[in-house]
């Protein structure tokens, strides 16, 4: 068994591994892709699901003012806890989802103005 640290954003998880065979060869790493701020027919920013998955909550309410990074919504996915980041600084304008939701990936969750 091996012990491995792996980060998954911004939050590091201790994984335990056995081998079951050994195979030679390279490893590459493969950057998962990241929410991004997309513009809406408002002329503002879309805040997209990241993953599928269930709404745990939302943390902001339209008139809210958001800044880039800061935790809008929390998405349960295969008993993980995933935090969904503002894209971009705006005001809300539009709450696409509930607590309690199921949301598949790219779905928009916020409309920024």
């Amino acid at each position: 068994m091996k012990i491995y640290r792996v980060k998954v954003n911004g939050k590091v998880f201790e994984v335990e591994l056995e081998a079951v065979s050994e195979v030679k060869g390279s490893v590459q790493s493969t950057p998962v892709s990241t929410p991004v701020a997309t513009s809406s027919s408002t002329g503002g920013a879309t805040i997209v699901a990241p993953i599928a998955g269930k709404v745990l909550g939302v943390k902001v309410k339209v008139g809210d003012k958001v800044t880039k990074g800061q935790t809008v919504a929390v998405i349960e996915a295969m008993k993980l806890e995933n935090e969904v980041p503002a894209t971009a600084e705006g005001i809300v304008k539009e709450v696409k989802v509930n607590n309690g939701d199921s949301v598949n990936n790219s779905d928009v969750l916020i409309v920024l103005g």
